[in-house]
């Protein structure tokens, strides 16, 4: 990414009259980043946005239009109301097990709410189960409240971090909620993140994939045999993730791909698979004071000899806030100041002797997450052909009722998938 690139976010954002550490998205860039997507999907899946990534009802909402889907994926008891209140159209599938507890206290909110009735939990939530005991436990409160549940087995495929881990414990639940009265099979979820991180001696990408492949089939054999044949044919069968996705080929196993964080790609999602995503989430945090020949206090001396070995940085600003988990990338070769530690209130960075950056202007920073930095942010700042097109709020984490900021950015284009 060029000066010009970083100079041109710095305008728009002077000009919005914007003096505080914001979080910027591009645009464009989500858009490319987002068509990519779309270019996997039409090889016939379906698309389910994971929400911890990119935690914004309109932000949320613009990529829902563009990829044509309803089917979001949750992990949080506090978003999933929001998501409720605010998207009562979609279908979400929790993405991770919840305590029978959380279970519980949505159903006294959602049966309390006016404004949510809109949305039918027994035909658009789907609750994530990993073992016998917490399947007893959902049972025993769709029992008591005489609910209908959709429940959706959790499967390890590779990644080992729970779930039903072998074909005898996966075939005992699917008995069981066939027995069930109150309970409905709506679908397998395998988690595969391990993918990308296999090293080459252990076989890599490719091995990896492979045996994640092989243990899923595994576990649809085993659902047909208890089941029937046609049981997979209105199931959900989750995989994928923002690092995986782009090595799905073909639905002949799996009919539904998640990613979020692959839209936006922060700094800890750069792999291989990914290579063709651009970066497209910035923290734009303004420079508060700009020293020349910083120094540590109460040693000039030192702290000459200190910037002569490169232990302090000849040249070095000190920011509004900070500590955040990311990464600077403009001006180039910008580092954080370790000597000086870590500063959410003024945190120094050592920048280059011959940048022309100054007082008042940002560094950026590329985030490393998506799913807790954007919730340091009250908002998000769309940037789009040079100015700053529109403001998008974030989650609230105890606050449904506050509707979505959107500012004027126009009605995004829907693309439907060929």
């Amino acid at each position: 990414m060029s000066d010009a690139y970083f100079k041109g976010i710095t305008a728009a954002l002077h000009t919005a009259g914007v003096c505080t550490p914001t979080l910027i998205i591009d645009r464009a860039r989500l858009d490319r980043n987002i068509d990519h997507v779309i270019d996997v999907l039409n090889k016939g899946f379906e698309y389910r946005l994971v929400t911890k990534s990119l935690p914004s009802i309109p932000l949320l909402q613009y990529v829902m239009r563009r990829t044509g889907t309803q089917r979001l994926m949750c992990f949080h008891l506090p978003f999933l109301l929001q998501l409720v209140n605010h998207i009562p159209s979609s279908d979400i599938l929790m993405g991770k097990p919840m305590p029978v507890r959380a279970a519980q206290e949505f159903y006294d909110w959602h049966s309390g709410q006016t404004s949510s009735m809109c949305f039918a939990p027994e035909l658009q939530l789907q609750w994530l189960i990993d073992s016998m005991e917490r399947l007893e436990q959902y049972e025993n409160l769709a029992s008591q409240r005489n609910l209908r549940l959709r429940i959706c087995l959790e499967i390890d495929v590779g990644l080992h971090r729970g779930g039903f881990r072998n074909t005898a414990d996966f075939t005992a639940a699917l008995r069981f909620i066939r027995r069930s009265n109150y309970l409905t099979l709506s679908g397998l979820m395998g988690y595969e993140a391990h993918i990308t991180k296999m090293p080459i001696i252990l076989g890599g990408i490719k091995s990896a994939f492979a045996d994640t492949q092989g243990r899923y089939a595994n576990f649809l054999r085993a659902a047909k045999a208890e089941l029937g044949d046609h049981i997979l044919d209105n199931l959900c069968i989750n995989t994928g993730g923002s690092t995986t996705y782009t090595l799905y080929h073909n639905s002949k196993l799996v009919n539904e791909i998640a990613a979020g964080a692959a839209l936006v790609m922060p700094s800890n999602f750069s792999a291989e698979t990914l290579e063709h995503h651009h970066k497209a989430a910035f923290i734009a945090a303004p420079i508060l004071k700009n020293i020349s020949k910083p120094e540590i206090p109460l040693t000039p001396a030192i702290s000459t000899m200190l910037r002569i070995l490169g232990v302090l940085p000849k040249r070095a600003c000190f920011i509004y806030g900070g500590n955040w988990l990311a990464d600077p990338c403009y001006p180039e070769d910008t580092q954080h100041c370790k000597i000086f530690g870590r500063s959410s209130n003024q945190e120094m960075y050592g920048i280059p002797v011959d940048s022309d950056i100054k007082q008042d202007d940002f560094i950026f920073m590329t985030p490393q997450q998506s799913e807790s930095v954007f919730l340091q942010f009250g908002t998000i700042g769309v940037y789009e052909d040079g100015r700053i097109s529109a403001w998008w709020n974030v989650f609230q984490e105890n606050d449904i009722e506050q509707p979505p900021v959107y500012s004027d950015i126009t009605t995004a284009e829907v693309y439907p998938l060929k």
